[in-house]
């Protein structure tokens, strides 16, 4: 006979009467409460196999009939009584419905979730694999350089001279370097001037801070 394994169990103290041969009755205790069996102190013998009836008597309930079968028995001696006690474990192999509405007062059953259905892998097609591009190299994964922020450049100052007329013009930049200044010069000079092409630098220098 398999042993049912549940998930619901639960501790306690409830009065029974184990119903013997021609209606004479035994008292006992229901320790332990589960959706396919229980535990019963009780000072009887039973084997394993044998069919016991019962009947539970919780408080301010109407009784509970059980039919179960024993499936083992351990000794339970109380301390301060000379008899000895048997802990009868037994199975419940189809439990009624008193049965199964006293164990949800005892022990109320949570919600389960519902499995999340797994999406079934498409299959591949053959006649496209050709046209699949090949997978980027390693350099190619790597994602591109931060820009350094536009608060930790140096300042340049930058001096400019119309080349064969008197003007001159002083500008400061926020540039990477000496290079980039003078570039970003003649950018910034074409926007306030329309003969920005006929402007050469005279000389840049690093500053640390200014304005234009």
């Amino acid at each position: 006979m398999p042993r049912i394994k549940r998930s619901r169990r639960v501790r306690c103290k409830l009065p029974c009467e184990i119903v013997r041969t021609r209606g004479r009755r035994a008292r006992g205790r229901v320790v332990t409460l589960s959706e396919g069996g229980l535990a019963v102190i009780t000072n009887l013998h039973f084997d394993q196999g044998d069919a016991i009836r019962l009947l539970i008597n919780p408080e301010s309930q109407e009784p509970v009939k059980v039919s179960a079968i024993v499936w083992n028995e351990k000794s339970s001696s109380q301390s301060g009584k000379s008899s000895q006690l048997s802990r009868l474990g037994c199975v419940v192999s189809e439990p009624s419905r008193s049965f199964t509405a006293l164990l949800d007062r005892l022990a109320p059953p949570t919600p389960r979730s519902e499995p999340v259905p797994l999406a079934r892998p498409q299959p591949r097609d053959p006649d496209s694999e050709w046209c699949e591009p090949d997978l980027p190299r390693s350099r190619e994964l790597q994602p591109p350089p931060k820009s350094e922020p536009e608060e930790r450049l140096p300042y340049f100052r930058v001096r400019l001279k119309q080349i064969g007329g008197p003007r001159t013009r002083i500008l400061t930049i926020r540039a990477r370097s000496a290079t980039q200044a003078e570039r970003l010069a003649h950018e910034e000079l074409a926007k306030i001037c329309k003969d920005s092409e006929g402007w050469g630098v005279l000389h840049i220098s690093r500053v640390s801070s200014g304005k234009h």
